[in-house]
């Protein structure tokens, strides 16, 4: 006796209209919805927008460290306006508006 695999009404076709029934519950009520595929689809844009924006934050500021490592004076500089200090003997004195 030969099994008949395409035959209609076969095994075949009700394995294949089992499993399209349980994926597509799955897809339904699992955590896999269409909904939260276009969700992810959305947050990883912005995530990606946000990765470029971090991306040109850090080559200035990769940037602004060579400077000061390169330039004592622009280090001195940033040192006093930035943080404040101060030469031996001088004072720092902040008006308020």
């Amino acid at each position: 006796m030969r099994l008949r695999l395409f035959a209609p009404g076969g095994w075949v076709l009700a394995l294949l209209l089992s499993g399209a029934v349980v994926v597509s519950l799955g897809i339904v009520r699992g955590e896999s919805t269409f909904s939260s595929y276009f969700e992810l689809k959305q947050s990883r844009a912005v995530l990606s927008r946000r990765v470029a924006d971090l991306k040109k934050e850090n080559a200035g500021l990769q940037r602004e460290i060579t400077r000061i490592k390169e330039s004592p004076s622009y280090a001195k500089k940033v040192l006093r306006d930035k943080y404040h200090v101060t030469e031996p003997g001088e004072d720092i004195i902040f008006f308020a508006e």
